[in-house]
């Protein structure tokens, strides 16, 4: 993959880091209170900002509209959340029970010809060491959403 795709917008390198600190205070808050809380959230930052986000991203013509496409995408994800991304589709996908870890999926979508459309995916997500990769099977899966037309 090409170093400019690798790349992590800040706005969502920043959202990851902020859900790892939202983990941290909860965390804290738990064993010692608000000074818990406050220093949960502090080495839930710290500790997501060492980690590597991982990037993911595939590529090409998708059979449908922009409108077809996006609300393929947007069905195979129910408890996503939809974030601002300018001219661009960007959800993030809870994972888990509590749905702190998250993975961010990003999808820009630009038109190819009358039946189809060009997407560019890219998932994020920020993995431990004992990962079992859901920033590839999530955005597998979105990739899967979207290219399929039996609908």
């Amino acid at each position: 993959m090409p170093e400019e795709a690798r790349q992590v917008p800040p706005e969502i390198e920043d959202y990851l880091i902020a859900l790892f600190a939202r983990a941290g205070q909860i965390g804290g808050a738990i064993g010692g209170g608000a000074a818990g809380s406050h220093g949960g959230a502090r080495g839930g930052a710290r500790g997501a900002a060492r980690l590597k986000t991982k990037v993911e991203e595939r590529s090409g013509d998708v059979p449908g509209t922009a409108d077809q496409v996006a609300t393929r995408l947007t069905g195979a994800f129910q408890k996503a959340n939809r974030l601002e991304a300018g001219d661009h589709l960007r959800l993030a996908v809870p994972l888990g029970l509590t749905g702190l870890q998250q993975i961010i999926i990003d999808a820009e979508l630009s038109p190819a010809d009358d039946a189809s459309v060009h997407v560019r995916l890219r998932g994020f997500g920020k993995e431990g060491l004992l990962s079992r990769n859901p920033t590839r099977s999530v955005t597998d899966r979105a990739w899967a959403a979207i290219t399929s037309t039996a609908r």
